[in-house]
């Protein structure tokens, strides 16, 4: 598979979500057709292991979004973190 290039301009949405008494803010972009296309997560705690890890799921889920795994088998993989809630939040239609 190959990876789908997003736009250089693209909108975003941002918003907040709760996992083990933690406050994650989520940014999400799409592909022009609306499809998810990228996850950023920050816990605002610079350096943290918490923080890192966020992180580096958010990297790993974006690179396998640009190249078609479906959101649904990326939740399935990651269940019950905080990477899954923010991608059922951004999944609901």
């Amino acid at each position: 598979m190959t990876r789908e290039h997003l736009p250089n301009c693209r909108p975003c949405q941002s918003f907040n979500v709760l996992h083990d008494g933690r406050t994650f803010h989520v940014t999400i972009g799409r592909f022009p057709d609306g499809r998810l296309a990228e996850i950023f997560l920050d816990v605002g705690k610079a350096g943290s292991a918490v923080q890192q890890h966020a992180e580096a799921t958010a990297v790993l889920a974006s690179i396998a979004l640009q190249h078609g795994v479906a959101v649904e088998t990326i939740i399935h993989a990651v269940a019950g973190g905080p990477l899954a809630a923010a991608l059922e939040w951004a999944a609901k239609p």
